[in-house]
């Protein structure tokens, strides 16, 4: 397929990369185990009536889509996101319900909010936006199943036009307590920007977030081309390795043309080891990085890497922070994200300025 373009990027997250013109100002760690949201002004981009009724991931996920939309001098023809698991918040509120009021008399508004599409109506409703408009609900994959279909939407015509695409998810209590008892998080829990540190045990952190993106045909005025979208499921370190260099090959470029690789290094010793093929074949010009230590893990974190990513060619710097290994390269050109979800799902992301 050809490639598309991104011309304006959005993320609400654990750090501070809402509205900020530096890049990852003033990190934010925990000691809990627990990364959430950094919340915004939500009245700048809901009807402050309408917040009242809405719950939290609404909230992240409309402001989110809604400042990419702003950022982007493009009008939007549809609205795709994707989502692992949710408005978690509504639906626990909503069974809890069912179980005290035994079935009877339940309020309608947790059962609505907590359909996956939701945002995609919210925000429909917010651009006038009366175009294609889909949810996708693949656990760690989801984001990539979004920006999957609008890169064949925007291969179908040669008409200008622009996806608005996003992933979003939200942690609550309950879902924290489930997951620790399936292993998802570490029983020790260190400091999260140590986190990576602690290789040698099984389990993570647990995140939240969501990021969103204007995608497309038009390459003029775009911050950055993307290239390359690769899904693998039940992946070893052999798959890996042969999926980023087909990627790399597909795309005329070599492993030392790779200046940045964002991975989704999440500390649990069960996976880490699928990075190993990133860290002994990438030459001594390629920057390796991790994310997960700053925004936890969840469905569609790679919508941070790809918010990071846009602002790493923005910004022609890398922070200290997110480094593993350090590269020499003069600029930032080729940034490929490396993610595995803890479901044995993983993706490989191709970047290019």
């Amino acid at each position: 397929m050809k490639p598309v373009y991104i011309s304006s990027a959005a993320a609400l997250s654990p750090q501070h990369s809402f509205d900020n013109e530096e890049l990852l100002p003033d990190i934010v760690s925990t000691d809990t185990g627990k990364l959430y949201v950094i919340d915004t002004d939500y009245s700048k981009f809901i009807n402050p009536v309408a917040i009242r009724r809405m719950s939290r991931i609404l909230k992240i996920g409309i402001s989110t889509g809604m400042r990419a939309v702003q950022l982007s001098n493009h009008p939007i023809n549809g609205i795709i996101t994707g989502t692992g698991r949710g408005s978690m918040r509504d639906m626990e509120l909503f069974l809890g319900d069912m179980i005290k009021l035994n079935e009877e008399a339940l309020n309608p508004t947790y059962f609505i909010q907590s359909t996956y599409n939701s945002v995609n109506g919210w925000l429909a409703m917010q651009t006038k936006c009366t175009g294609y408009n889909q949810t996708y609900v693949h656990r760690g994959h989801s984001l990539e199943m979004a920006l999957l279909d609008a890169q064949m939407l925007l291969n179908e015509t040669e008409e200008p036009q622009t996806y608005l695409v996003g992933g979003l998810d939200e942690m609550t209590e309950d879902y924290f307590l489930v997951k620790s008892k399936k292993g998802y998080w570490k029983k020790d829990i260190p400091n999260s920007l140590q986190l990576l540190k602690h290789n040698d045990t099984p389990g993570s952190i647990g995140g939240e977030g969501a990021a969103f993106f204007t995608l497309t045909n038009q390459a003029e005025n775009a911050m950055c081309k993307l290239a390359a979208i690769n899904i693998i499921q039940n992946p070893t370190e052999d798959i890996i390795k042969a999926a980023i260099d087909k990627t790399l090959a597909d795309n005329n470029i070599n492993i030392k043309d790779v200046d940045v690789v964002l991975c989704g290094l999440s500390g649990d010793n069960r996976f880490d080891h699928l990075y190993k093929s990133v860290f002994d074949n990438m030459t001594a010009h390629t920057t390796i990085a991790a994310f997960k230590h700053l925004v936890g893990e969840y469905d569609t974190s790679t919508g941070f890497a790809m918010w990071l990513a846009t602002e790493l060619f923005k910004h022609q710097q890398i922070p200290e922070v997110i480094i593993q290994k350090k590269g020499i390269h003069p600029d930032i050109k080729n940034i490929l994200i490396v993610n595995h979800y803890i479901l044995n799902s993983a993706s490989i992301i191709l970047l290019q300025l």
